[in-house]
C-alpha cells in the first residue's frame, strides 16, 4: 500500500512539475512544446484558456487511440480521462493568474531564451516523475504506444514520438497561420523543446531512476 502511495505521489508531483514548466514555457512567448502546440494555438486564436484547451485536444487524441486499437483498446486506458482532467487543473491553476501570478513578462529576447531553457528542464523533470510509476500514459504517449501496438513493432516508439509530435506542431502551425496570419504557437522554442526535453528525461533517468525506485520499494 505504501509503495502505490509513493507512486501515485510521483505520477501527482510529476503532472504539477510537468503544468509548470507547460506555463513558464508559454510565458517565454518563443513557442510551446509539442504536445501542447495545439492548445496553445486554440488559446491564442479562439481564447480557450490552456488548461480547458489541452484537456479537449487530450481527450481527441484518446479517441483516435479507440479508433485504430478498435477491439484490442483496452477499458484501463480510460483512465486517460483523469490523468488529463488533472493535468489541464493544473495547467490552469500554475498559469499567471494563479500560482505564478508574481513571474514578470520577459522584455528581452535573453530573458526570454532563460525562460525557455528553464521550462525545458523542468517539463523534463515533470516528465521523469510521471513515467517512472509506469501508471497510465498521458493521451500523447497512449498514441504512440497505440500506433506502435498496430504497426506490429515495425515502429519503434522513438521514431513514432517524433513523427507524433512533427504532426502535433504541423497541425498548430496550420492553425496559427490561417487563423492568425503569423506563426504564434510554433516558435524556435517548440524545436528546442522537441530535441531536448528527451536529453533531459535520459539524463534524469540515467542518474536518479535507480533511486527513485529504491525508495519506492522501500517499506520503513
Amino acid at each position: 500500500m505504501k509503495k502505490l502511495a509513493k507512486k501515485i505521489f510521483l505520477y501527482v508531483i510529476g503532472l504539477l512539475i510537468l503544468a509548470i514548466g507547460i506555463n513558464i514555457s508559454k510565458a517565454a512567448q518563443l513557442g510551446i512544446s509539442p504536445v501542447s502546440a495545439i492548445p496553445y494555438a486554440c488559446e491564442l486564436i479562439w481564447k480557450i484558456e490552456l488548461g480547458k484547451a489541452s484537456i479537449i485536444v487530450y481527450v481527441i487524441l484518446m479517441l483516435l487511440q479507440i479508433v485504430l486499437l478498435r477491439k484490442d483498446y483496452k477499458a484501463v486506458q480510460l483512465l486517460q480521462i483523469i490523468c488529463t482532467y488533472i493535468l489541464g487543473i493544473f495547467i490552469t491553476y500554475t498559469g499567471a493568474d494563479y500560482l505564478l501570478f508574481w513571474l514578470p513578462t520577459p522584455t528581452s529576447y535573453l530573458v526570454k531564451l532563460v525562460y525557455l531553457f528553464i521550462s525545458i528542464v523542468i517539463i523534463g523533470a515533470g516528465v521523469s516523475l510521471y513515467l517512472i510509476p509506469n501508471f497510465v500514459p498521458l493521451p500523447a504517449e497512449g498514441l504512440m504506444n497505440a500506433i506502435v501496438q498496430i504497426s506490429s513493432g515495425r515502429f519503434k516508439f522513438s521514431n513514432v514520438k517524433i513523427a507524433v509530435d512533427s504532426v502535433l506542431v504541423l497541425i498548430s502551425a496550420i492553425l496559427s497561420i490561417v487563423f492568425l496570419g503569423q506563426l504564434k504557437s510554433v516558435r524556435e522554442g517548440t524545436v528546442l523543446s522537441a530535441l531536448l526535453v528527451g536529453k533531459v528525461v535520459g539524463f534524469i533517468f540515467k542518474h536518479f531512476k535507480d533511486p527513485i525506485n529504491r525508495w519506492i520499494e522501500k517499506e520503513v
